[in-house]
């Protein structure tokens, strides 16, 4: 029997993780934040219509096809980053070409005090929820499905607070506490029930993050987003918010951390911890490149994004460079390339030149 080829790419990664295999190189757009968010179905349609959001997610898997690289044809219930807040019964406003955004927010005391009991049933989770049932039992050379955007502990008491939560974190430590810990309530059940509906194992996963390739993670059960976690000091963040991100971890083995924005003393602190097994950066142009694929070599951490390319770089040059800067401090990247060239012989010789010059000696 002839394997199927994703199949074989689950193969690859599974080498990868091992140390036993090349890097992947994944060809995939930026994510779709930074540009026009839908191909014939706008995000208002989408929000309004399951059988919508299907057919734009696969009108976007389709697009791909043959683009991706080393990346697992993927898809997602992509409604935003307040899909868990909306299950809280806020409102949220939905536009055209952007992404939702919450108009209204929880007091601290009201957060900490909210029942999940019925959360599920709530805001856009049933739509979610539609969405990947209307996968069930499709063709299996079609995409594989991933979570929709769980945020993270300090991202969620962040989007249901306000900035209110800043002021709080002041003088009310123990009522961010108890705020956290709803977070992770939240946070917990989410991600436990979409893994339980795709049928996934709690620790593993594939996941695309917001892209239409994505990996495969053998040991690594959730993806946990904290942006908002920049905006505080190392103090801080040693207080509210790792405790919750390890036990975040607890029930997936380990986890697969993005942030945006600089917090030089986060990155260090989240490589740094067992309980992440790799790291995205929204904006990795703020990092000094050696220093980052050090940090990531002394603590296994594996980057997973995209890398600045610099100006006289075309792209073979670029991953030249990035693969002997990884090797030279023993890191390992799963690296993305925003730009898919359009010739396939071109894409060919991308990936040989990648694995050549990843492959373990």
């Amino acid at each position: 029997m002839v394997a199927s080829p994703q199949a074989e790419l689950f193969s690859f990664y599974e080498d990868f993780w091992s140390g036993d295999g090349p890097f992947p190189l994944i060809f995939a757009a930026p994510h779709l934040a930074k540009g026009q968010n839908y191909i014939e179905h706008d995000l208002v349609s989408q929000h309004a219509c399951v059988d919508v959001l299907l057919a734009e997610s696969l009108l976007e898997a389709d697009r791909n096809r043959g683009f991706l690289g080393d990346g697992i044809p993927s898809i997602r219930a992509d409604l935003g980053t307040t899909l868990l807040p909306s299950s809280l019964n806020l409102r949220i406003e939905v536009q055209a070409n952007l992404h939702p955004w919450l108009c209204d927010h929880l007091s601290a005391e009201e957060y900490a005090k909210a029942s999940l009991e019925t959360w599920e049933l709530s805001g856009e989770i049933p739509l979610a929820t539609s969405f990947y049932r209307g996968l069930r039992g499709t063709d299996e050379h079609l995409p594989q499905p991933y979570l929709p955007d769980t945020q993270g502990i300090f991202d969620l008491s962040h989007l249901v607070i306000g900035t209110d939560l800043f002021l709080d974190l002041v003088d009310r430590g123990e009522l961010i506490h108890r705020v956290q810990s709803k977070s992770l309530e939240l946070f917990l059940k989410a991600t436990r029930y979409f893994k339980n509906l795709l049928g996934e194992s709690p620790g593993s996963m594939l996941h695309g993050h917001g892209m239409p390739g994505g990996v495969w993670f053998p040991d690594t059960g959730a993806r946990i987003s904290e942006d908002s976690c920049t905006l505080i000091s190392d103090e801080m963040i040693d207080e509210y918010c790792l405790p919750y991100i390890r036990k975040a971890a607890e029930p997936f083995s380990r986890l697969f951390m993005h942030f945006c924005g600089r917090h030089e003393g986060f990155l260090h602190t989240i490589c740094e911890l067992e309980e992440v097994s790799t790291v995205n950066l929204g904006n990795p142009e703020m990092y000094d490149l050696e220093e980052l694929l050090r940090l990531c070599g002394r603590s296994g951490t594996v980057y997973f994004g995209h890398l600045p390319q610099e100006a006289d770089d075309d792209a073979g040059a670029h991953l030249e460079r990035i693969a002997a800067q990884a090797k030279r401090y023993d890191a390992r990247v799963i690296l993305v390339l925003p730009e898919a060239p359009e010739s396939a012989a071109e894409r060919t010789a991308l990936l040989k030149l990648w694995h050549n010059q990843t492959r373990p000696n």
